[in-house]
């Protein structure tokens, strides 16, 4: 199975350090947040990756591409562990970049329609969006992957629930009646008080191709983009569709402040962080 990460958008909330940096190369203690996403897909036994991008993707290719002077200088000062750990990202997966076309319309699910040539034929894929960080014992790729086996339907996306007033910020799910993990449709940010659960798709999918019957039809709909839930919601009313609740902390990073919350989780997490930062958070006078 292929995996494809979405980095397509202009990142306008980090502006103006996104207009020369993507979103995704901002660090998360220390590591670029893209870079995780590779990590998770990884760990769940897929190392061929589709990153759709759009203009300013370079900084991103050069990321897990060689740098023979850096790794000349790590060997020359003696770093090794840094200059495993850099190889380590040079050789994680077998990444392609794809740019997405002026052509098609803007919006989450274009990205599928860019990347669809790169697929495999007749084989499911993985699709996430980029802009998120997701922590668990277990990847949430792994997770998603196990539930998508285990069903077997046309799609599974990965859900967790939100507060009442978050809600129409997200895709929200409604599953049907009796059932654990079956979907019977997915509204894009619904309006306050007309969401038809707590449960929102956290930006994590398995695909079968009969999602692209669906793409192919696809208009755009609100503020004239393509939005996936709005494909998802399609192909829940003509085939199963199934929900996995994540085991796991997610942490939206798309904004400054998100990021920032996300930055110290994940720093509290590492032991080479967290004493230090625990007793810096106490210091302050809030």
């Amino acid at each position: 199975m292929k995996g494809i990460i979405t980095i397509a958008g202009f990142g306008t909330r980090f502006l103006p350090a996104s207009k020369a940096v993507p979103k995704e190369m901002i660090p998360i203690a220390g590591k670029p947040l893209i870079q995780y996403h590779v990590e998770g897909l990884v760990a769940a036994g897929i190392t061929e990756i589709i990153i759709v991008a759009r203009e300013n993707s370079d900084v991103v290719q050069d990321h897990f591409s060689p740098n023979l002077d850096l790794r000349e200088h790590l060997r020359d000062s003696g770093k090794l562990d840094l200059l495993d750990a850099m190889e380590r990202v040079d050789r994680m997966a077998d990444i392609v970049f794809v740019r997405q076309p002026d052509d098609l319309a803007y919006g989450n699910a274009t990205p599928a329609l860019a990347a669809r040539n790169w697929l495999t034929p007749g084989e499911p894929f993985y699709y996430m969006f980029g802009d998120d960080i997701v922590m668990g014992d277990v990847p949430i790729p792994e997770q998603l992957l196990n539930t998508f086996n285990h069903e077997g339907p046309a799609a599974a996306l990965a859900v967790q629930e939100v507060p009442d007033d978050e809600t129409h910020l997200y895709g929200c799910v409604e599953l049907k009646p009796g059932s654990e993990n079956d979907m019977t449709r997915i509204v894009e940010k619904p309006a306050p008080g007309t969401a038809p659960s707590n449960l929102v798709q956290i930006g994590h999918f398995v695909f079968t191709p009969e999602i692209f019957d669906v793409l192919d039809g696809l208009e755009t709909g609100k503020g004239g983009e393509l939005w996936l839930a709005d494909a998802v919601d399609m192909l829940a009313g003509q085939s199963r569709v199934v929900v996995h609740p994540i085991d796991g902390i997610w942490m939206a990073a798309g904004d400054p402040l998100r990021q920032l919350k996300a930055c110290i989780e994940v720093s509290l997490r590492r032991d080479d962080m967290q004493e230090e930062l625990t007793a810096y958070l106490q210091s302050l006078e809030l």
